[in-house]
This record gives C-alpha cells, structure tokens and sequence, in this order.
C-alpha cells in the first residue's frame, strides 16, 4: 500500500473503546493502520522499513512530561527532509499544550480535542494524502502560467465552495485570484507560491481562520503577508478577537462584490502596505463600477470599517 495511506498511530492503549472506533472508520476510508505505544525502541523496530508511514497520529493520554524523550524522537522523524511526513495530535487541550512544549507548533500539521470527529479527521488526512499532492502538484503547474507580472497576487481560503468560486470571479478581472479551501491547503500553496494578500474566512472547521492565521505569521517566509479576515459573525467576542490577532483588516460578509473588490484595490494603495515585488508594475486604477455579475452569483459583504 501507497506509504501516504499508511498511519502509524500512537496510543498507550490501543484498546480503549473509541480508539479501536477510530482506527476501524480510519480502514473503511482506505488507510492501513498501525498502532504503537510511545516508545521510542517500538517505532525504531519499523523505521527502516520501505512502508514506513508517512502519517502519525499520537493519541495523548494523561501527563505527557513522562514522554518527553519520546515525543523528541517523533519531532526528529516529522522534521526529517525530503520524507513528506505528517503529524496529527488528539487529546485534551491540557495535553496538547504540554505536547507543544516539546513538539513545535510547526511540527503538528492538525490537533483535535477530544471527543474528535472522525469525519474531521479524515479530512485532515485526505489533504495530505498522496491523492491530494498530486491534484495539488498540477494546480501548481498551472498556477505560475496564469500569474500576470502587472497585477498584484491574491490567495482567497473559504470553505464555503460556491462563495469561493464567486470570489475568484470577482478579484480575477482585476487580480491574479486564486482559491484554496482550507488552512491545510493555503498552507501549501503559499509554500510555492508568493502573494501580495490573503483574504481568509475566519470560520473555517478542521483548522480556524485565526490557526491559520497564526501560522502564517508564524513563519519568516510569510510573515510580511497582509491578511484580511472574512466573517459572517459580527458578535462582539468575534470582532474582539480578530482584532486581538492584529490582521490588516476584516469584512463582513454582507458587502455588493463590486465594492469589496475596490475596497482591496484602495488597501494596496494605502501608504502603509509595502510592494511585495517592487519589479512589478501594479496597475491600480479603480474597478469598473458599472460591472456586476448575475443577481444569482451575489454574495453579499460588508465593511466594518476596520480598513
């Protein structure tokens, strides 16, 4: 079996009730499931071996402290270069903070609370499956043929498809627009990929608009980006914490497309915003305001006034 369809899962009893759930919902979808306990000298055993999985799942159990030497041998083998190797963490979240003592946030490509939606997880997983990376390694083809040199970049992430379609309509008659639809996937995609904005929902499941966000900040080669949060929630503890994350601002989603488009062409004229790629000619004349697409296609978004 494909080494990206085999899961090496962790677990210090591997007949507990809901593990044995899991690992079954984990073989009807195709994966082939190997469990071990945290120990060092048990996945040492099988390393060497040509199937060795390139996905592992560490169920936490308890104070992890005791599995400190453990957890620094598994962040050797996610970190390895060249492997394509994906780490998945589940547990409360007292153990996954303990966990991220030892195992950097950029090690762990998902953490689950308990009790974990096994359809979660399995998204999770199909994304960085090899069915993925293929789909994603021919959108990366064709990605650098359709970037205009005289337009600005931008990455939209929704995991609302039909919106996301729209959007891409919309920002592609007067950006380079493309369209992913989730952090895993924005992720990737900026890893090949410079953009110049990215425009991310805020509520997205598997990983939020605010992890994705943090990640993004949290690596020097994207640090720089801007981002502009999209939200259909204006309650006050959502608007308190998109701000709290320091984004370069938020929309509502209540907004005519044609103005949310000219509201990002002012953003990039702010004095404040840097050229991500001072050899382009960014032609930024405003946007056709006599364009509107059919009334069917409208998704409505609203400025809060941040920008």
């Amino acid at each position: 079996m494909d080494t990206n369809k085999r899961i090496l899962f962790i677990a210090e009893n591997d007949q507990n009730f809901l593990i044995k759930a899991m690992i079954k919902s984990l073989s009807d979808a195709g994966y082939s499931v190997q469990t071990v306990q945290p120990e060092v000298y048990q996945v040492t055993m099988i390393e060497r071996r040509a199937d060795f999985p390139r996905l592992f799942i560490i169920y936490l159990e308890g104070s992890e402290n005791k599995y400190e030497r453990f957890y620094s041998y598994i962040k050797q083998l996610i970190t390895e270069p060249g492997t394509g190797r994906h780490l998945f963490l589940i547990g409360n979240p007292a153990e996954i903070s303990t966990a991220y003592k030892i195992l950097p946030a950029t090690c762990v490509t998902l953490a689950f609370q308990r009790p974990v939606n096994t359809e979660d997880l399995l998204r999770g997983l199909h994304s960085v499956s090899a069915e993925y990376r293929l789909e994603e390694e021919k959108r990366e083809r064709s990605v650098f043929s359709d970037i205009d040199p005289g337009r600005r970049t931008i990455l939209l992430v929704d995991d609302d498809v039909v919106l996301l379609r729209a959007m891409q309509r919309w920002f592609s008659k007067r950006f380079n627009a493309f369209a992913v639809s989730s952090g895993i996937e924005m992720v990737a995609f900026l890893k090949k990929t410079q953009v110049d904005l990215v425009l991310l929902d805020y509520e997205m499941p598997v990983m939020s608009g605010l992890d994705a966000f943090q990640m993004i900040k949290g690596e020097p080669a994207t640090a720089d980006i801007p981002v502009i949060f999209l939200t259909g929630t204006d309650d006050k503890k959502t608007v308190m914490a998109m701000i709290a994350a320091k984004p370069a601002g938020f929309f509502l989603k209540v907004m005519p497309p044609v103005i949310l488009v000219q509201k990002v062409v002012d953003f990039f004229e702010r004095p404040d915003v840097p050229v991500a790629h001072p050899q382009k000619k960014h032609s930024l004349a405003p946007y056709d305001l006599n364009y509107a697409e059919e009334p069917e296609e409208l998704t409505p978004l609203e400025d809060i006034g941040v920008l």
